[in-house]
Parts: structure tokens; C-alpha cells; sequence
């Protein structure tokens, strides 16, 4: 595989990274449990490592710095401004991270392979746990689930723009979407387009 499109793999799961080391971090302040708390600055801390392995990668192949190249752009995605929030979003776009990775086990490089294998040791936990305090909090009550669903119109999209546009684009969203939907089915939610 060329370097440019191996450049632009570690660019996209990079700024995936950065994003999910923000949200863990946003959640901290939200979290309703000191044991949440310390959950989501171990994830936090968790994405940072993630990001610092790709980075290191993408300076070997581009002689750059990774977090020049998307630190900015990563700091635009929103913070969630609840729990519920918090919870919807890490579960959604560590979904997203976990499809797109899977899409680059495909590709078969090795470089590749070996940072991928890093990323993916922890990212079982970090959907576990999301999932967990997304379909407690979505089944809580009524008033509560309606709020889920409206987190879940807003992070899905946000999720969805993670992934990477090319031939595959349309495959990859119908795995992402398909990856969710029955957590989602489980807190009441349809996944947004679906009907």
C-alpha cells in the first residue's frame, strides 16, 4: 500500500481517536459515580495511548506531526452536556472507530495491522461500558428515553461523518448502523433512517 493512502488511514483514525479521548474526558464532569468518573478518565487515557501509536506511525511514514495536522479539527467535535449525552455519544462513535478499524483490517498492511491490534485491545471495554450506561440511563424512564433518542438523531450523524468517504462509504455506514441497532432497539431507539 502507498505511503500517501497509508498517511490518510492514520490522519482519519487519528482524528477518530483524538474525538473519543475528548468525549471520555467531556464525560468525567457529568459522571454520576466516582467509579464512572475513574472509567472514563482511564478510557480518556486509553484514547490518548491510541492516538500517540498512530501518531508515531504517521510521523515515520510523513515526517509530520499527526496533532499539527488534526488537532484543531478534532477540538470542534461537540462535548456532551449530560450523562445520558456523554453516554450516547462515546457509544456511538467508538461504534463508528470500531467498524472503520475493521474496514482497515482488510487492507492488509502491515504497518497497518500492527497499530490496529493496539487500538482494538480496549475498544471491547470502552463499547461494553457505553452500552452499558446507555440502555440503563435509556430505560430509566419514560421522559429519559425520549431524550435518548434525541441524543442518539444528533451523535449518530456526528458518528456517521467519522467514518471515511470512498467506494465503500454506503457498505460501511450499513455496518455502522447495523452495529447499533440493537442496543438502540433495546432502549425503544430506531436508528436514524431506518424504517
Amino acid at each position: 500500500m502507498s505511503s500517501e493512502r497509508v498517511a490518510r488511514i492514520l490522519e482519519s483514525q487519528g482524528f477518530r481517536e483524538l474525538v473519543s479521548a475528548h468525549l471520555f474526558a467531556a464525560g468525567v464532569p457529568l459522571a454520576p459515580t466516582i467509579d464512572d468518573k475513574h472509567m472514563l478518565a482511564d478510557h480518556a487515557r486509553e484514547e490518548l495511548s491510541h492516538f500517540e501509536v498512530i501518531s508515531r506511525l504517521y510521523e515515520q511514514v510523513t515526517g509530520k506531526a499527526l496533532y499539527d495536522v488534526i488537532g484543531a479539527r478534532a477540538s470542534e467535535v461537540p462535548s456532551p452536556r449530560s450523562w445520558l449525552e456523554a453516554a450516547v455519544a462515546a457509544y456511538l462513535v467508538d461504534r463508528a472507530a470500531a467498524v472503520q478499524l475493521r474496514e482497515y483490517q482488510r487492507v492488509g498492511d502491515p504497518r497497518l495491522d500492527r497499530v490496529i491490534d493496539v487500538v482494538l485491545e480496549h475498544e471491547h471495554e470502552h463499547m461494553a461500558a457505553a452500552e452499558t450506561a446507555l440502555i440503563d440511563q435509556a430505560r430509566a424512564t419514560p421522559a429519559t428515553a425520549k431524550l435518548a433518542e434525541e441524543h442518539v438523531a444528533r451523535w449518530f450523524a456526528i458518528a456517521r461523518g467519522l467514518l471515511d468517504e470512498g467506494p465503500d462509504t454506503a457498505r460501511v455506514a450499513q455496518s455502522f448502523a447495523t452495529s447499533v441497532r440493537v442496543a438502540l432497539s433495546a432502549c425503544g431507539i430506531a436508528p436514524p433512517g431506518s424504517v
